[in-house]
């Protein structure tokens, strides 16, 4: 990994940060199936000791399985709480090892081709993921086979968003903190490029709207929508899945209907949810649970956490 410099931060900051980095190093050099195993051991030290997230979890699959008997959602809680500590420790190698390496963690890829010849209908192409399995990865992937920025929520740790910035960005991927709006966002799409964005969290009520998530009202952003209907930019969903016992990665690259989008924010937020409630089925031990993504409901409805 490059050093990174950033003297913005506390000493606390830069201390903290440059333990980060020995640690993602650290880890890269770990063998995968070893990973594999340590990080599924964190996973369920961090079930037990973080009863506070252990209870969204619960609430999470109790709203997306309801038919699921107790036992069963019991189950895949711990499987989650795993798969959680595997996507921590596989920071290291996606982000510090040398990038040949990363990259070739990635074993097999669905649709990309589709992406390629979005891109030549001259509109740019717009790509929206969830926090489902290895998504760094993803955002590795993309980086060296396309001109892409996406967006990012940066952190406060000044010293610590320089790194993630700079982790993310070593393939060629480029990063926009979201904090600039969505204008800019309108200008890479007209320079035929494309743009990534993390679709998946409750967004503030007064920015987004109410679509079913797990047949369940989730705040969602209707800024997909918005920003494929001046000119028709075609849409995919782009999720990443980890492979068993350490040995890779798999990313398909799902469409959206050509009738997206409709012009109707709801609708169109419910076809978005939807690609993604289907992926995420696909693998929900590796879905980010821990979000409290019900947290915001339509006036008179109880909030469940």
């Amino acid at each position: 990994m490059t050093t990174m410099q950033d003297d913005t931060g506390t000493r606390g900051q830069r201390l903290g940060t440059f333990t980060v980095k020995w640690l993602l190093q650290w880890t890269a050099r770990w063998p995968d199936t070893w990973r594999s195993r340590c990080g599924g051991g964190l996973g369920l030290i961090a079930m037990v000791a973080l009863p506070k997230i252990r209870r969204v979890v619960d609430i999470n699959l109790e709203i997306a399985f309801p038919d699921w008997s107790l036992a069963r959602r019991q189950q895949l809680r711990r499987q989650n709480f795993c798969e959680l500590g595997r996507t921590t420790l596989e920071l290291g190698p996606i982000w510090a090892r040398p990038l040949p390496g990363a990259l070739d963690m990635v074993r097999a890829v669905e649709g990309a081709e589709a992406v390629d010849h979005a891109l030549t209908l001259g509109h740019g192409v717009i790509l929206f993921t969830a926090h489902l399995g290895p998504w760094e990865a993803a955002v590795l992937y993309t980086g060296q086979r396309w001109p892409i920025t996406g967006m990012y929520r940066a952190l406060r740790n000044p010293c610590m968003d320089a790194l993630m910035r700079h982790c993310r960005e070593r393939s060629g991927a480029r990063q926009l903190n979201k904090e600039r709006g969505i204008r800019p966002l309108f200008r890479i799409l007209k320079k035929k490029e494309i743009i990534g964005i993390l679709t998946d969290q409750n967004v503030d009520p007064r920015e987004g709207v109410f679509a079913p998530f797990f047949g369940y009202p989730a705040c969602t952003t209707p800024v997909l929508g918005r920003l494929a209907a001046r000119d028709r930019v075609p849409v995919f969903g782009m999720f990443a899945y980890r492979l068993p016992q350490g040995s890779g990665f798999r990313i398909e690259f799902v469409p959206l209907p050509d009738t997206f989008p409709s012009g109707d924010a709801v609708a169109d937020a419910s076809v978005m949810n939807a690609c993604m409630e289907t992926a995420i089925r696909k693998a929900p031990e590796q879905y980010w649970w821990v979000h409290r993504r019900f947290k915001d409901q339509p006036a008179a409805r109880e909030r469940p956490y």
